[in-house]
């Protein structure tokens, strides 16, 4: 078995973890934010969130309450 080469570097597994757990954190985030600008670019009046009720979707859907 050779070593590692001049250009590569070994981390902890615990390190190495914690910066997978940290990318999928930040990536979660980011597609909210996407999210959101979207909901906001899409609202009918710029800047406001429709906020459907429990029966409103229900109604839309055809699911009975």
């Amino acid at each position: 078995m050779t070593g590692p080469r001049p250009d590569e570097i070994t981390i902890p597994r615990d390190e190495y973890e914690a910066l997978k757990a940290e990318v999928r954190r930040l990536r979660r985030e980011v597609g909210r934010q996407q999210a959101m600008r979207q909901m906001m670019e899409n609202a009918h009046n710029p800047g406001q969130i429709r906020i459907y009720t429990r029966e409103e979707l229900a109604a839309e859907w055809g699911v009975s309450g």
